[in-house]
């Protein structure tokens, strides 16, 4: 891929998604490090993949995995050096690679030199960085509640000063209502980009805006059993969050033709103005069918999704994106259970129906996006709670026993939701540690390592890992590549509730992606006249129709491409 100068070029990449602390170890410290993604990057770039995503490797304390960050110029001693990332971005180019940083805007670190001088003195400059509250009460100015399950407000030792935190409590939100922080982030990207960064994810950046209700002694209809408000409504997507959104991007992204995706959950009818043709962002992340298990659902439930259910959360978005700008199709991240334990039954796991989930995405349209070990086909890992890391499910398990659910109940939906799940490290052999290090990793190893991992799929033409190659070079393909990167999605209508079936569309021709969610052998009244790709041997009736084998993914067209 040409990662040079050509608008748009990002709508041809394949993205690969690392979490740094769980991909490779060098020093062999039990912590994965960024000299350790640079010896990868050649089985990186045997894969396909011309993007890669790093979630944050800035210095932090690591309350959040990172997303608390203390200083946005300086690598994390955990990862490597300056030069070690720096190391990273020549030799990615040199194979063709773009790299991608993992950007936290909406909060620092608690120990952020910013707010460091702003708890010390409250006359500082820094005092205006963050959003600070007098109240001299003994509970918060309002019951609103954060992401992580936990008061907004933090009171500051001895004193009356309360500050605002959309996360965890150590991650203050900044105050970009304040010029002089706004003028400091673009600087900060700006300086990355002239180190050679060509793409940023920017994190939670619908937060940025805070309604004058959230700041206030407001009590806010309770929404949970401890009497709280999820934030949500008061801090996402508020008025006036575009004209913020306007500087940042035409004072850093624009200019340098930068691949941004966003997490923000915004509604239809305001995507335009994120991702149309002057929009603030190259593309946005849906969190509709990522969520859906647990939408609505009462604490430490979740629902299971249907393909019916997947199929329609799917086509809204993708039918709803394709008139406003670009899409960026994944089945998990970081933030994350592994997709395998989610979209798929119980007991249903196998290479058949992982490469036909794979399928139903991948040839989506827009710029699709792999975590770290989705390739291998990586699952959910069992864990106590004292195994989990992360800061949400351990605030998640205090709150359910505070509340009285029993401990199965609780571990249960952990070992089935928690980011833990996503985050183990990389499978690379069938050794104690995985391969990923020879020291114990700081996050446990899935047990499933012995079966799952590169080494046993690498030279197996019929492995998850190169299926997964199979389908980007698809996208690739000199004869459908543009339909699958260009061309526009249309919905098939199989008279199916266990089949997803869509068409791709681009200057007069077109390629069916058809799969099937069941176990069941189903009549598909299409006749293939030039398959690309399937996972299962093609089967048809004694009228040509296809019969749709269970967990069958088949990519074909019904008239001969011309491919002169």
């Amino acid at each position: 891929m040409d990662i040079g100068s050509d608008n748009g070029w990002w709508k041809k990449a394949i993205v690969y998604q690392i979490y740094p602390k769980s991909f490779y170890d060098s020093n062999h410290d039990g912590i994965g490090d960024l000299p350790g993604i640079t010896q990868k990057l050649d089985y990186i770039q045997s894969l396909g993949i011309n993007v890669i995503w790093l979630c944050p490797i800035f210095k932090s304390p690591m309350k959040d995995n990172g997303y608390d960050i203390a200083d946005y110029y300086q690598v994390d001693p955990t990862f490597g050096t300056n030069q070690d990332l720096e190391q990273l971005i020549d030799e990615a180019k040199k194979r063709g690679i773009a790299i991608m940083l993992d950007l936290v805007l909406n909060h620092t670190s608690d120990q952020h030199p910013w707010f460091q001088a702003a708890i010390n003195d409250p006359d500082s400059p820094y005092a205006n960085y963050y959003i600070f509250k007098h109240w001299n009460k003994d509970l918060p100015p309002n019951n609103l509640r954060s992401y992580f399950d936990t008061s907004v407000w933090t009171r500051l030792a001895n004193s009356d000063r309360w500050y605002f935190h959309s996360f965890a409590a150590e991650q203050p939100d900044l105050n970009w209502e304040n010029p002089a922080l706004r003028q400091e982030i673009i600087n900060i990207i700006n300086y990355w980009i002239e180190k050679g960064v060509r793409g940023f994810r920017i994190d939670a950046i619908g937060n940025i805006k805070k309604s004058a209700l959230a700041l206030s002694a407001h009590h806010f209809e309770p929404d949970h059993e401890d009497g709280s408000a999820l934030l949500v409504p008061w801090v996402l997507n508020q008025p006036g969050i575009a004209d913020f959104l306007n500087e940042l991007a035409d004072n850093t992204f624009k200019p340098a033709n930068s691949m941004t995706v966003a997490e923000i959950d915004i509604p239809a009818e305001a995507m335009e103005e994120y991702i149309g043709k002057d929009g603030f962002f190259s593309m946005v992340f849906d969190f509709s069918y990522a969520d859906a298990d647990i939408h609505g659902q009462k604490l430490f439930n979740t629902t299971v999704l249907s393909a019916k259910q997947l199929r329609q959360l799917v086509f809204k978005s993708q039918l709803e994106l394709e008139q406003v700008g670009w899409a960026a199709p994944y089945l998990e991240n970081h933030d994350q259970p592994r997709s395998l334990n989610k979209f798929l039954p119980k007991g249903e796991i196998n290479y058949e129906s992982i490469t036909m989930l794979a399928t139903f995405y991948m040839l989506l349209r827009g710029t699709p996006y792999i975590y770290q070990g989705q390739e291998l086909g990586m699952t959910n890992c069992p864990m106590t709670i004292d195994e989990y890391d992360d800061l949400a499910a351990k605030n998640l398990y205090r709150l359910g026993k505070k509340l009285g659910y029993s401990e199965s109940k609780i571990i249960g939906y952990l070992n089935q939701r928690s980011r833990d799940n996503s985050r183990t490290p990389f499978q690379w052999d069938e050794t104690k540690n995985a391969g990923f290090s020879t020291h114990t990793p700081w996050l446990k190893v899935n047990p499933n390592n012995a079966i799952i991992n590169l080494k046993a799929q690498q030279h197996d033409p019929n492995s998850v890992v190169n299926y997964y190659k199979k389908l980007i070079n698809l996208r690739n393909n000199e004869i459908i590549g543009d339909i699958l990167t260009y061309g526009s999605f249309v919905p098939l209508n199989i008279d199916s509730d266990d089949v997803i079936a869509y068409q791709r569309k681009f200057a007069g021709k077109s390629v069916n992606i058809v799969t099937n969610f069941s176990k069941n052998i189903l009549p598909l009244p299409l006749k293939c006249h030039h398959l690309f790709l399937s996972n299962r041997e093609l089967i048809t009736n004694e009228k040509g129709e296809i019969l749709l084998q269970p967990y069958q993914a088949l990519v074909f067209n019904e008239s001969v491409i011309n491919n002169k």
